[in-house]
């Protein structure tokens, strides 16, 4: 195994951090591919202090396919060193004697880390297919934990305590659910914007799905078979003060025919 380490500073533009990160991946991957290693190895860990995205794990897939790599290649954002830090107290100890892991703090992540391996198990028909390969519809149903008017909606111009949505994948924040269509504009830096520019020139139009993230600790359950009034998954989750559920989003690309774009965008790339 071979662990190559990326230290970001973070306190620069994301956009930049993004844009370096993915270039030292590349240059990484050329770097094993001409060079004999005095050991043999099956496994590459890229580690970063940089924070965890999407792009990085695509990008990843398509260099490994492109130089005929054939060693596993896994990327740690920081979330996921965070992660495995909490599991090694020993580590922790010798290395940073002045970190310690409260009790509620463990229990939290604990708790996180099991919602995910159910989701996992218990919908893998879903998250383990693009939309059009699954065997069963992707549409759900999303409760409100305060809801006590389903199957009705007493007020129809909101705020909604129930509605339908599409599940889409996994991320590190949480289970992410597709509620909206939408067009962005993006500029051969990778950065976009969902207004229309004045000056289309340097911009692509493409079509999104936006993305919204219900985070692991909002999940309080859910049941597989739903019920008399829609025969789909049911999640049962923890509402905000804005009546919803979702703490985070990022789009993802629909269109096939424009190419030479990222497949993700979130915050760290969206023009100002």
């Amino acid at each position: 195994m071979i662990v190559q380490c990326k230290h970001k500073d973070l306190r620069r533009n994301m956009v930049l951090i993004k844009k370096d990160l993915l270039s030292d991946i590349d240059e990484t991957l050329s770097v094993l591919k001409d060079r004999s290693t005095p050991i043999t190895y099956n496994q590459l860990i890229i580690a970063t202090t940089a924070s965890e995205h999407p792009d990085y794990d695509e990008y990843i897939a398509a260099l490994k396919d492109s130089h005929g790599l054939s060693y596993d290649i896994i990327f740690w954002g920081w979330e996921t060193i965070q992660q495995r830090l909490s599991h090694l107290p020993g580590t922790l100890s010798k290395y940073y004697p002045q970190f310690k892991i409260g009790q509620h703090q463990e229990s939290h992540l604990l708790s996180k880390i099991t919602m995910k391996k159910r989701l996992e198990r218990d919908f893998a028909d879903w998250l383990n297919y693009a939309p059009e390969n699954r065997r069963f519809r992707s549409r759900m149903i999303i409760h409100s934990s305060a809801d006590t008017h389903y199957p009705e909606h007493p007020n129809p111009k909101g705020p909604w305590f129930w509605f339908r949505a599409e599940i889409a994948r996994l991320n590190t924040k949480g289970l992410g659910f597709i509620n909206e269509l939408a067009d962005i504009y993006v500029n051969a830096r990778g950065e976009w914007t969902s207004n229309r520019p004045d000056d289309l020139s340097g911009f692509k139009a493409v079509r999104v799905a936006k993305i919204s993230v219900v985070a692991f600790e909002d999940i309080l359950d859910y049941d597989l078979n739903g019920d008399e009034f829609y025969n789909c998954p049911h999640f049962y989750l923890r509402f905000n003060e804005h009546h919803t559920p979702f703490s985070d989003f990022y789009y993802q690309k629909l269109d096939e025919d424009v190419t030479s774009v990222p497949l993700y965008y979130d915050s760290t790339s969206r023009l100002e």
